[in-house]
């Protein structure tokens, strides 16, 4: 199982670097990364909402091919979230465009030929829009999407409220909007029903609230994807093949993805990425690295077939 087994990426480093003030005060970020010596690609992977880098065997599969790794840890999340920051808050999207630029910029010097920007959910939605708008988006020669987050997951009705509700975001950033459910992270982890150990103070049950200004930041930023394409950069997307959205348990939640509409992010994929192969992997949940392990060993498998197609390696 791959949580038991030992872990090339048990020697990732880590490194602390601090960032420009916001109208939070004081930001830094954090980077997990292992270099390959004389590797020609690395990986640049943000990750998700209320989350953080722990899946190491993510790192592995890549360091196993000779491809360099670097995770993000973007500001106000995992270790760098600070006593005066409102948990994974942001107003704009952009902000995160100094993390990630600093870690691309980090894997240039060390020269790496090609980067791959992975996301992971709205990590997904930030690469993304990184490439879309980013100064720095020329750097990147390629894009992994893992259950990438284009759009919320709400009925044609609620979803037809967002242009008029998420624009408070602007006066009243903190308001506590909702608190997302639990049930993903319960199925994950090892003290609730899952399998997986992660740090709940990062990643919490129950989960941190979401706030209103959050909300307009991430309906903004897809709206902005909406209304560009990439043209010719390698892109893959990978999802579930099946949402399950029941309001109590189901053993559908360890083989679906509870967060996500898979019928979004194939359809936002398809109109954003114009050179993309789209996979809908069989019994994934919503962050498909930590599915069951022969849904991973696919996942993988899909990952691989595509690497070597485009010459990433």
């Amino acid at each position: 199982m791959y949580h038991d087994t030992a872990s090339t990426a048990n020697l990732l480093q880590s490194e602390k670097f601090i960032l420009d003030n916001d109208y939070e005060g004081s930001v830094s970020a954090k980077v997990d990364y292992f270099e390959v010596t004389g590797a020609n690609s690395a990986v640049v992977y943000v990750h998700g909402y209320m989350d953080y880098f722990f899946q190491s065997h993510l790192a592995d599969f890549f360091i196993d091919r000779g491809i360099s790794f670097y995770a993000v840890e973007l500001r106000k999340y995992g270790s760098s979230l600070q006593e005066h920051h409102h948990p994974n808050f942001c107003k704009d999207v952009r902000e995160y465009y100094e993390e990630i630029s600093t870690i691309v910029h980090k894997a240039k010097e060390r020269g790496h030929q090609n980067i791959i920007l992975h996301g992971h959910s709205t990590g997904g939605l930030i690469a993304t829009h990184y490439l879309l708008h980013s100064p720095d988006k020329a750097l990147i020669s390629a894009v992994i999407l893992n259950s990438p987050f284009f759009a919320f997951n709400a009925s044609k009705s609620a979803k037809s409220l967002l242009p008029l509700i998420t624009p408070l975001g602007k006066f009243l950033p903190y308001l506590k909007f909702t608190r997302l459910p639990s049930i993903n992270t319960e199925s994950l982890h090892k003290d609730y029903r899952g399998r997986w150990d992660f740090n709940l103070d990062y990643k919490p049950v129950p989960s941190f609230f979401t706030y209103l200004g959050w909300m307009r930041a991430i309906f903004r930023a897809q709206q902005e994807v909406y209304n560009k394409t990439v043209d010719t950069l390698p892109s893959l997307v990978l999802h579930s093949s099946q949402s399950c959205f029941k309001s109590e348990w189901s053993e559908e939640v360890f083989r679906s993805d509870v967060v996500l509409n898979v019928e979004d992010i194939e359809f936002y994929a398809k109109q954003i990425y114009q050179n993309v192969t789209v996979v809908a992997i069989e019994n994934a949940v919503h962050d498909i690295v930590l599915s069951e392990d022969t849904v991973i060993e696919n996942y993988f498998a899909e990952i691989s077939q595509w690497l070597e197609k485009h010459h990433q390696l």
